[in-house]
């Protein structure tokens, strides 16, 4: 099997976790955002994930053990509850449908790591067994930015090959 060979194999590889994890990110959308009619999602956050959001947010803040971590969650977190929640709504939802297709595949795995870097970070008082997904998913977030995953079977390697046919 020639190198090329191998390298392209790799990377389908790791164009079906970028888009298993932008699914992971899009699951969300259907219990975090609104949805008229019951079907079509609406890029803003639902009451049920407003209500939600702060409960979920003290009980960080109850078992945190990083004492400026508990300090934001506390002073500025719970207090914007409702601005977090539709920031997070819409966040994991650009996020998903980013990696998924494969458009923005960089900025959307910066701003997946981000996302899971603060989620970690809020739940670090919870057992260790909470957090293997997390931890796994930030590393493939780091992954997708620095080997340009959105290249195989996404909009970014579509409009790449077309922008270099349509410059010779």
């Amino acid at each position: 099997m020639s190198t090329d060979s191998v390298m392209r194999h790799s990377d389908r590889w790791l164009a079906v976790l970028r888009i298993a994890t932008g699914a992971w990110f899009i699951k969300t959308i259907g219990a975090k955002w609104v949805l008229l009619g019951g079907v079509l999602p609406v890029p803003m956050a639902s009451e049920r994930w407003i209500e939600t959001l702060p409960r979920i947010l003290e009980g960080y803040a109850e078992s945190n053990p990083v004492a400026w971590f508990q300090a934001l969650l506390e002073d500025v977190l719970i207090p914007n509850a409702e601005l977090l929640a539709h920031f997070t709504a819409i966040g994991e939802g650009l996020v998903g449908i980013g990696l998924t297709i494969g458009l923005l595949t960089r900025t959307s795995a910066v701003g997946g790591l981000f996302l899971l870097v603060v989620y970690e970070l809020a739940a670090l008082g919870l057992p260790f067994s909470r957090h293997g997904l997390k931890l796994f998913m930030i590393l493939a977030c780091v992954a997708f930015f620095f080997a340009r995953a959105g290249m195989v079977w996404g909009v970014d390697g579509w409009l790449s090959r077309r922008a270099d046919s349509g410059s010779t």
